[in-house]
């Protein structure tokens, strides 16, 4: 672009990835203070319509590595939620995209929480250096602080929110996996070698513990509320309103305080950003690095009276996640508001950049052509859900204005998210509707095709039948 020398051959790349961050806390005009993210932004493409392909931590971890759904790499549960052997990867059998950065002269780096499969050898995935056990900032709970605390009969309590000690005469403490890999930065950068460091990070994941100076950025009396927050849960899956009894007790100032201490959190990430993007600039690597933000998931941080993610959570809160990229030379303050993207395309978008073989099977696509002025397939959009203990199943697909989720255990759900984006009124019953929830149910068995998610799709036994139309009718509309 003009202005920039060519970006090199074998670019830097640095990956943050958060936890439970979702794309409305970090879009611009959000309450969320969040400046050096809108400074990255500023530099760079943001997407709108970035999706997870699943709504926990490890299936969701696994496909932004392998660029493949959970339907393929297998990784369906959290590590830590099934025996082994239901849910964890064997070297090679699933190729990292790190794995390939290496074979092309890459010194690799990962820090912080890693929760994509249950040995934590990352050496075995191609991660030459890692320190998994600086995933989230050390601290004590401040004495007498508020909490919110949610109680539920034979359940233990479970403080949702709170604050950690913090004195303001003294520097900020520096998050432990963005020093590692500041560190890991600073050591590759003054060798010369091209390197691909993640920074991960358990926050803002529940409870939410901000520091007491970021949380005192907020004022709680004038925190926005979701619209449906108190809505209970009509033309949802029983599930959802099983759900809401949780949370049901809690008052307005409560869930300020929550959304509130959840935004602190990201401001205090936020600042960290700042402080890793100084540092590829002090190091001379700033006009030579890729810099990528995203989450793995989102949360419900109050919408439809929730809070968290799992089972039943499909709404945008949850599977709408930020992603923003910069690219050396690249567009600069870009807002991609049309483009379905999901995170199985960030492995072979990374290949792409990077000059290597992209990796066998992988389901997403390269967006590189986005940064070289050209342009992609709106298309469609889709994730998996199976897992969080219950094994509870769901299938979603976005296209267009709208957005289906196959729920086998419970009503189907058809939004427009044009006219209703914040999901409220369901129209999978709607005669008007009729042909778009057919469309998208067509949709969804293409998609379990191309994939090989072959347990629903070749089943066609009597108590199995709960789709609005069977994968045969897409067949049909195929030939």
């Amino acid at each position: 672009m003009k202005g920039h020398s060519p970006m090199r051959r074998h670019p830097n790349l640095v990956l943050i990835i958060t936890d439970h961050t979702n794309a409305e806390a970090v879009a611009p005009g959000s309450p969320c203070l969040k400046p050096h993210l809108d400074a990255l932004a500023s530099e760079g493409i943001r997407f709108h319509r970035c999706h997870t392909p699943n709504a926990i931590c490890s299936p969701a971890r696994a496909s932004l590595m392998t660029g493949l759904f959970p339907s393929t790499h297998g990784i369906w549960d959290c590590t830590h939620t099934q025996p082994r052997g239901w849910v964890d990867m064997e070297p090679g059998e699933f190729p990292f995209f790190s794995e390939r950065l290496v074979e092309v002269g890459y010194r690799t780096g990962y820090f912080g929480k890693w929760h994509v499969e249950s040995s934590g050898c990352l050496d075995r995935f191609g991660w030459q250096e890692y320190d998994v056990a600086v995933s989230h900032l050390e601290g004590r709970e401040a004495a007498d602080a508020p909490r919110v605390v949610l109680k539920t009969p034979g359940y233990r309590d479970y403080a949702i929110c709170s604050e950690m000690e913090d004195d303001p005469r003294r520097p900020l403490p520096a998050h432990p996996a963005f020093e590692k890999g500041i560190g890991f930065i600073r050591r590759c950068a003054s060798e010369g070698v091209p390197f691909c460091c993640v920074v991960s990070t358990d926050e803002p994941h529940d409870p939410y513990q901000p520091l007491q100076r970021f949380l005192q950025c907020y004022d709680l009396s004038s925190i926005p509320l979701p619209s449906t927050l108190r809505d209970r849960g009509e033309g949802k899956p029983e599930i959802v309103r099983r759900m809401q009894r949780v949370w049901r007790d809690l008052s307005d100032d409560a869930w300020r305080r929550i959304r509130a201490s959840y935004w602190a959190v990201i401001s205090y990430l936020d600042h960290e950003v700042g402080r890793l993007m100084a540092a590829l600039r002090e190091t001379g690597v700033w006009d030579d690095t890729i810099v990528l933000f995203t989450s793995d998931h989102g949360d419900m941080v109050g919408s439809h009276g929730l809070s968290t993610k799992g089972v039943g959570t499909a709404y945008e809160p949850v599977y709408n996640i930020p992603l923003i990229i910069r690219v050396p030379g690249g567009p600069r303050g870009t807002e991609e508001r049309m483009t379905e993207v999901n995170t199985v395309d960030l492995a072979p978008t990374l290949l792409d950049f990077c000059g290597a073989a992209p990796l066998e099977r992988m389901h997403g696509r390269s967006l590189r052509p986005l940064f070289e002025g050209g342009k992609l397939e709106p298309g469609e959009n889709y994730a998996e859900f199976y897992g969080q203990r219950f094994v509870y199943t769901q299938r979603i697909v976005w296209c267009g204005d709208w957005k289906y989720v196959f729920n086998p255990g419970g009503c189907d759900e058809l939004y427009n998210l044009r006219d209703d984006p914040h999901e409220s009124v369901n129209r999978a019953e709607d005669a008007a509707c009729r042909e778009v929830l057919l469309d998208m149910v067509r949709r969804m068995w293409r998609r379990m095709r191309t994939i090989g998610d072959h347990s629903l799709l070749r089943t066609s036994y009597p108590t199995l039948r709960t789709a609005p139309v069977g994968p045969l009718a897409e067949e049909s509309a195929l030939s």
